[in-house]
């Protein structure tokens, strides 16, 4: 983070340190000031314009993977809080569950199975956002092993040996994250973009030639498209209203006649007063996503042939959902084959204060 008053703060090792910046040649000067220590490495810290620095410490760092129904009812959970786990993803089955979890050397994929919890992938890298295949053998997931954003596959069921790279850096621009297989394991949707675009969902066949193409591409950001349970739409979230709302399309395989026309011509909203994060309960029947508050909200869906309707939105119940309602870092639910919500929640007893720092002396140290 960068104050005009030419200060360069910044996380190190669980400390908030600052230093001179030389705008002018682009280069540090003086020895670097420790501000704070004990900081959790993410959204911990912010500055303005004026000078005032805003910083937690062990800030909301407790979260738990919890069960919940549909009366927001927590029905139990599958770890122990530690905050050190994201974006997890409920297997086809309903009983395993594929979890990101940080470590000193980056973040890496790991299985829950009832108690027994497995590394997926090793090393120091940083492996994100899992996805299932419908059959539950495979996941795909994001990583940078190789530097760039890249694609990778990885047998789940007691197969040996790493994950294997299925589409290159230059194929998954920045940011570049898998979001959803179809139900016939043949597609895969996933986001990406380039600074011109924004954010856009591309869809790669998984039979064949690993050949992407775009699904949509507009000026605005769509981003977290899914399928829905026959394969027949996807849901996503894009801001071309100036504000993230729920979408639906319907999805047609690259190279079907007329596949373009036909998705770029038949769009349905959603969500009706800001949206993020959609996902499909099992039954087709009902779109579900956060809202700004960060409520879990439902949206009753009709689909026959090629017309679809989304009723009035709902709201189920109050999240305490990593993240809250803002979207910064990703979709931290998922929805089970028997339409449970699993929930990165944050412990009401993780709360901290916010400490600030202000009077910042551009001529000297920062006090």
């Amino acid at each position: 983070m960068y104050l005009p008053t030419g200060w360069m703060l910044w996380v190190r090792d669980g400390a908030l340190v600052a230093q001179r910046l030389d705008v002018g040649k682009a280069a540090l000067t003086g020895a670097p000031v420790t501000l704070a220590g004990g900081l959790p490495a993410g959204e911990s810290v912010s500055v303005s314009a004026t000078g005032l620095v805003a910083y937690r410490v062990g800030a909301a760092s407790q979260t738990q993977l919890t069960w919940f129904d549909r009366s927001g009812t927590a029905r139990g959970s599958v770890d122990q809080p530690d905050g050190i786990q994201f974006a997890a993803r409920v297997a086809p089955d309903g009983r395993r569950v594929v979890v990101v979890r940080g470590t000193v050397r980056g973040t890496n994929l790991w299985l829950l199975d009832g108690s027994r919890m497995s590394r997926l992938t090793f090393g120091a890298t940083i492996d994100f956002y899992p996805v299932w295949s419908s059959d539950g053998t495979r996941i795909v997931f994001d990583s940078r092993r190789s530097g760039p954003p890249s694609l990778y596959l990885k047998l789940v069921n007691g197969a040996v040996g790493d994950a294997q790279p299925l589409l290159s850096s230059g194929q998954v621009k920045i940011p570049g994250f898998p979001t959803s297989w179809s139900p016939d394991s043949r597609y895969l949707l996933y986001t990406s973009g380039t600074p011109q675009t924004g954010a856009d969902l591309w869809v790669v066949p998984m039979v064949g030639a690993h050949t992407p193409s775009a699904f949509l591409k507009t000026p605005f950001d769509e981003e977290w498209g899914v399928f829905s349970p026959d394969g027949r739409w996807v849901a996503y979230q894009s801001n071309e209203s100036g504000r993230y709302e729920i979408y639906v399309r319907p999805f047609h395989p690259p190279g079907a006649k007329d596949s373009d026309a036909a998705s770029g011509a038949m769009q349905w909203q959603v969500s009706t007063a800001v949206g993020i994060w959609p996902a499909w309960q099992p039954d087709g029947k009902e779109i579900d996503y956060i809202d700004p508050s960060a409520a879990m909200m439902a949206a009753p869906i009709t689909a026959s042939g090629a017309t679809f309707a989304a009723g009035t939105p709902v709201k189920l119940f109050q999240t305490h959902i990593y993240g809250g309602g803002e979207g910064t870092q990703g979709r931290e639910y998922d929805v089970a084959p028997d339409g449970r919500f699993l929930i990165d929640t944050v412990s009401e007893s993780a709360a901290a204060p916010i400490t600030l720092i202000q009077n910042w002396n551009s001529a000297a140290t920062p006090q």
